[in-house]
């Protein structure tokens, strides 16, 4: 008896998480997720400008020549660039501003412009969404991974509540968060190698 496999996998968020696995959109979280509310707002930007292209994009014709569709997918993301600047420097005006570069270059980050076309588009449209919102979900894991363990290391506080004194300063620092990307990497590697160790004996 055969058995079909689930139409949406989690693969989004280990197996083939963003940062973590594949690598890709990793200098907003290595430089500035130093606190869990800059992980917020890396998270809420990279939803925004993201998740509603790849909906949006999705609707532009497959006839249209390869490099074409990829610039209209950034000219999407760009236009969405404007009401997400505008919500986030509302609500986090501080923190919004002192990642904005990180926001910005959102626009043309690898979920949007490779992912598109080698996974998302081949599905169909729900399946598709739920997909997308997995791999979100993946990023948003890897920056508030990220973000808390610096927070509590380089300032010993939690969205800003101190709770004790900063027993590591430096930890704020890009070569910290390489460092620290680096060994969440390879646990959710481990891991994932682990997991499929244990469905192979199955």
């Amino acid at each position: 008896m055969k058995t079909t496999k689930p139409a949406v996998s989690f693969d989004g968020i280990f197996r083939q998480n963003i940062v973590l696995m594949s690598g890709l959109v990793t200098a907003p979280i290595i430089v500035a997720a130093t606190t869990a509310e800059r992980a917020l707002v890396l998270t809420i930007s990279f939803f925004m400008i993201s998740y509603l292209s790849i909906l949006i994009c999705r609707y532009i014709p497959r006839k249209i020549a390869y490099n074409v569709r990829i610039l209209l997918y950034a000219a999407v993301a760009a236009v969405l660039y404007i009401p997400t600047a505008m919500l986030l420097n509302a609500w986090f005006p501080e923190t919004t501003q002192s990642v904005m570069i990180y926001i910005e270059i959102l626009v043309v980050n690898s979920l949007l412009l490779s992912k598109t076309e080698s996974r998302f588009y081949l599905k169909p449209f729900g399946e598709m969404a739920v997909d997308a919102l997995i791999y979100v979900a993946g990023y948003a894991i890897a920056a508030f991974a990220v973000g808390i363990v610096r927070e509590l290391l380089a300032y010993g506080s939690l969205f800003g509540a101190t709770l004790f004194d900063a027993p590591m300063p430096a930890a704020k620092s890009p070569f910290f968060g390489f460092i620290l990307v680096g060994i969440f990497a390879a646990v959710c590697r481990a891991l994932s190698g682990r997991r499929a160790g244990k469905g192979a004996e199955r």
